[in-house]
C-alpha cells in the first residue's frame, strides 16, 4: 500500500510538473494538484471521518421535530416535496452557492470548483444511507429530541474542526459566507449570519412553492439554536480537539542537556496572544532588561488554558481579548523545570481599554512593561536583531521569534 501511494503521488508530482509548463493548464488544474500534494493518508482519513460526522449530524436533526438548520431546511424543502435525495440535493445547492460566489468574485471556474459539489454530494450519500436506519424520535418526549439535537452539535463541531485542521477546502456554504463578508465589507462572522438570513428566506421561498407552511417550512428551534450557539460549540471544542490530535510542537533545550536530564515532574504551562489589528501586532517591550516579549503568563491550578490567556492581556495590557485557534506549542527544557507555552491566535473584543483591571506583579512593574504595536512587515527582523545584554532576554526572544516564524 505504502509503494502504491508512493507511486500515485509521483504521478500526480509529475502532470503537476507539466500542468506547470502551460498557462491554461496550470490556472484550470494547478491549484486541484496542489491540494492533491498536499494530502497524507492520515488526512484523507480525517477527510472521510469529517464527513461521516457532519452527514451525521444532518441525520440526526433530520429525525427530530425540533426542525432543521437554515441551510439543511432548504434541502430538507427539496428532499421531502420532489424525487430527489440529499446525495442530489446537496450538490445542487452547493452548485448554487459556487456559481454564485464565482459571479460575485468575478472570477473564471477551474477544477476545484467542482470539489465543493463532490464533498457535498458525499455528505449526502452519508445521510441517505443513515437514514434507512437510525430509529427517528420525532414522536418521543422533548428529551431525546434535543438529546439528538445535542449529539448533531457537538458531531458538527468535531467534523468542521477536523476539516480547518487539515487545511480541508471550505465547504461552498462557508466559501458563500466568506464572500458575501468580504463584498459588503463584514467580518467573517457576521457574514455567517448574513448567510443564515439567506438561507432561511431560501427556506421560506422554497416553502411557499412546495406548500410547506405547515411544517414552518422545516425551520424550527434548531434553526435557532445553530445561528446563536453553534458557534461557541465548534470554539469549545477546537483547542482541546487540536491538543488530541497533535498542535506543532516545537523543542528548546538548555545548553548541554541531555534528553535523559529533562525533569518531567516539574512542568510549567503558560499561554501567550498573538493579537493583531489593523496590520499590527501587540508586544511587550521590557524596558528595564530591553527585550521584547509576546504577552500572556503563567497558567494557574485548574485554570484552563484559554481562560488564562484573557486573564493575563487583561493584568498585563488592560485589553480584552476573544481566543480563537492553538496554533503552535513551545517546550522548553531546563535542568530543574520545563516551560511549555501555547501560542494562541487572538482578536480584540474591543479597543477600549481597562485601565483599573491592569494587575501586574511586583516584578511586572519592575521591569516597565511597555505596550508597542509594531507592522506586522517588521516584527520579525525586530525579534531577530534586536539586541539585549540580557541573556534571559535574548532567548525568550529567540522562542517568539521561532513561534512568529511558524504562525504569521
Amino acid at each position: 500500500m505504502k509503494k502504491l501511494l508512493g507511486w500515485l503521488r509521483n504521478r500526480v508530482q509529475f502532470f503537476r510538473d507539466l500542468v506547470a509548463t502551460d498557462r491554461y493548464l496550470e490556472f484550470l488544474l494547478g491549484e486541484f494538484l496542489d491540494f492533491l500534494l498536499s494530502m497524507s493518508v492520515r488526512k484523507w482519513i480525517f477527510a472521510v471521518l469529517s464527513m461521516i460526522l457532519l452527514g451525521t449530524s444532518v441525520t440526526l436533526i433530520y429525525h427530530t421535530n425540533l426542525g432543521m438548520s437554515a441551510w439543511d431546511a432548504v434541502t430538507v424543502n427539496l428532499v421531502n416535496n420532489t424525487s430527489m435525495e440529499f446525495r442530489h440535493a446537496n450538490p445542487l445547492i452547493a452548485l448554487v452557492l459556487m456559481t454564485i460566489v464565482h459571479i460575485i468574485q468575478k472570477k473564471v471556474p477551474s477544477l476545484m470548483f467542482f470539489f465543493p459539489l463532490f464533498v457535498s454530494f458525499l455528505i449526502g450519500v452519508v445521510i441517505d444511507k443513515e437514514s434507512e436506519f437510525l430509529p427517528s424520535v420525532a414522536s418521543l418526549s422533548i428529551v431525546f429530541n434535543l438529546l439528538y439535537l445535542l449529539i448533531a452539535s457537538i458531531l458538527v463541531g468535531f467534523g468542521l474542526n477536523l476539516m480547518i485542521y487539515i487545511q480541508f477546502p471550505l465547504p461552498a456554504i462557508d466559501q458563500f459566507c466568506h464572500t458575501m463578508a468580504k463584498t459588503f465589507h463584514l467580518t467573517f462572522g457576521q457574514g455567517k449570519y448574513l448567510g443564515e438570513i439567506t438561507a432561511i428566506l431560501g427556506s421560506i421561498g422554497l416553502g411557499l412553492i412546495y406548500h410547506t407552511q405547515s411544517e414552518y417550512f422545516y425551520l424550527g428551534f434548531t434553526t435557532i439554536y445553530y445561528a446563536l450557539a453553534l458557534g461557541f460549540v465548534i470554539d469549545l471544542i477546537r483547542n482541546p480537539f487540536y491538543r488530541f490530535l497533535g498542535i506543532q510542537t516545537f523543542q528548546l533545550y538548555a545548553d548541554n542537556l541531555l534528553e535523559e536530564d529533562i525533569n518531567h515532574e516539574h512542568i510549567v504551562q503558560a499561554s501567550r496572544a498573538i493579537i493583531l489589528n489593523k496590520g499590527k501586532l501587540l508586544i511587550l517591550h521590557y524596558k528595564e532588561e530591553d527585550f521584547y516579549l509576546l504577552p500572556g503568563g503563567t497558567r494557574e491550578k485548574r485554570e484552563r488554558l484559554e481562560h488564562c490567556l484573557k486573564r493575563e492581556i487583561m493584568e498585563e495590557t488592560g485589553l480584552k481579548i476573544k481566543v480563537k485557534e492553538e496554533h503552535l506549542i513551545i517546550k522548553e527544557y531546563h535542568p530543574d523545570i520545563t516551560f511549555e507555552n501555547h501560542y494562541f491566535m487572538t482578536k480584540l473584543s474591543s479597543d477600549k481599554v481597562y485601565t483599573k483591571k491592569i494587575a501586574q506583579t511586583e516584578q511586572e512593574k519592575q521591569a516597565e512593561i511597555e505596550i508597542k504595536w509594531i507592522d506586522v512587515k517588521d516584527v520579525l527582523s525586530l525579534f531577530a536583531s534586536h539586541d539585549t545584554d540580557s541573556g534571559k532576554g535574548m532567548h525568550l526572544m529567540e522562542r517568539e521569534f521561532i513561534a512568529l516564524s511558524s504562525i504569521l
